[in-house]
């Protein structure tokens, strides 16, 4: 096969053969040496189709990614939907790592950082991570701390009283356990804190009315 023509656009170029066109991207383009007269082998013309295909999902995914942070299992969803096989998946997945395009250390340590922000506990984290479909591996790394989580659920018990300070003292109670619970925190490490404080506000109130 011979080419006879190539004409050059701003989003793609159209190479013409003697047998047939062959659209592709510029950056699939400048990876090879193409140019009028030029003989090729089907076995060639077949891998520049190929490598076409695979720089196509790039662009499609790095145009995902603008939107948002997305873990590999997330963009090997997005890839599926378009069509892509599992080589092509591997390809794509390999240069976006290369470029840094996806780093799931980094997506942990935002979603943590997120949760914090929050006051979420451990169990919240993790649910996270499992919706952003971030590897396993790099969740079981996430390791739970009870310093961290006592502390959080205190300043999240802090939120509470006050959003359910109209309810009677049993149903404010009941509901910022719930709301420990929704938010990630273990309901043994819930249910202590809140009787903790609902103790501590109970002798508070006794020692008031005795000075009275």
């Amino acid at each position: 096969m011979k080419i006879i023509k190539i004409k050059k656009t701003k989003t793609k170029v159209i190479i013409t053969l003697d047998t047939e066109k062959v659209e592709i991207l510029p950056s699939t383009y400048a990876s090879y040496n193409l140019y009028i007269n030029k003989i090729i082998e089907e076995d060639e013309l077949s891998k520049i189709k190929e490598d076409n295909k695979v720089e196509q999902f790039f662009v499609a995914a790095t145009q995902r990614l603008i939107l948002g942070a997305y873990s590999p299992n997330k963009i090997e969803e997005f890839l599926q939907k378009k069509g892509a096989n599992k080589q092509q998946i591997k390809k794509v997945l390999d240069k976006l790592r290369k470029y840094d395009f996806i780093n799931e250390k980094k997506m942990v340590e935002e979603i943590i950082s997120f949760c914090d922000t929050k006051h979420y506990g451990y169990f919240r984290i993790i649910k996270m991570l499992n919706d952003r479909k971030i590897s396993q591996k790099e969740i079981q790394n996430v390791e739970y701390n009870s310093k961290r989580e006592e502390k959080e659920a205190i300043l999240q018990i802090e939120i509470l009283k006050n959003r359910y300070k109209n309810k009677s003292d049993f149903g404010r109670k009941k509901a910022i356990i719930s709301s420990l619970v929704r938010y990630g925190f273990e309901e043994s490490l819930s249910l202590e804190l809140v009787n903790k404080f609902s103790n501590s506000n109970h002798m508070h109130e006794i020692n008031v009315l005795k000075l009275d």
